[in-house]
């Protein structure tokens, strides 16, 4: 299967979906279907990853919009007219669109993907890993939908595959960073380094962000338990295949 998708957006007929590593044409570190540019994977069978991707999604690649990833808050725009050729030049780790059949989406291969819809056409994707969890895009993103006409109780998020409490293993000093932002998050298991759980966090994060209990879907598979589908940077290392997570407007 090339794509995942989450049934709470799947009920609200939303098209999202979070790839998987199968289907593609990909050899080796980045076999199959990577569709990540980052890593020197050759850039054809990106390409065509990527078209097979969109077709599995139903949605256009012309209409995708992705920014630079930089492990921030920042929320960029889509507005009407501007080309993914510019908006993946700006620096921003989460991307709201209201522009009909204009896609947003997330590079990640560990991190976590949140997608986020209100069902009104307005949506949004979100990348957070451990430094943007802290630092909040989810809080921030759920601000940017609110600001152009999102109502908090209609917005919906969904976490994509990422790595699981059990597989984070951190350092003191990212335990601290997480036992002042969401104390359920740290797990510290007899004899081990503390453990870190990415969706506890951004599901606390996400309540206090005004969303409700039933509207936060925080239970993804975990990318580096599951090595067949999924690709993941703590398990695999660098210069391996990254997987899309994208939602269209409608």
């Amino acid at each position: 299967m090339l794509v995942t998708t989450s049934p709470l957006l799947a009920r609200l007929g939303i098209r999202h979906g979070f790839s998987t590593r199968r289907g593609g044409v990909s050899t080796e570190r980045y076999a199959t279907l990577n569709v990540g540019a980052k890593w020197g994977d050759d850039p054809a069978h990106v390409a065509h990853n990527r078209k097979r991707l969109a077709a599995a999604g139903g949605f256009s690649l012309e209409r995708l919009f992705t920014a630079r990833q930089v492990h921030g808050a920042r929320v960029a725009l889509v507005v009407d007219g501007v080309l993914p050729e510019r908006v993946a030049t700006v620096e921003a780790d989460a991307l709201v669109s209201v522009v009909p059949e204009s896609v947003v989406g997330v590079y990640t291969a560990d991190c976590v993907p949140i997608v986020f819809a209100d069902g009104e056409g307005r949506v949004a994707a979100a990348h957070a890993g451990w430094r943007g969890t802290v630092q909040g895009v989810a809080p921030a993103t759920v601000e940017a939908l609110v600001s152009v006409g999102a109502r908090r109780e209609s917005i919906r998020a969904a976490l994509g595959p990422s790595i699981c409490a059990h597989c984070f293993e951190v350092g003191e000093e990212v335990a601290a960073e997480f036992e002042r932002l969401a104390p359920s998050a740290v797990l510290r298991p007899a004899g081990q380094k503390p453990h870190v759980d990415l969706w506890e966090a951004n599901r606390r994060l996400l309540l206090d962000a005004g969303l409700a209990l039933g509207n936060i879907d925080a239970s993804p598979p975990c990318t580096m338990c599951e090595a067949e589908r999924f690709f993941s940077f703590r398990r695999d290392g660098a210069k391996i295949g990254q997987h899309l997570s994208f939602v269209v407007a409608r």
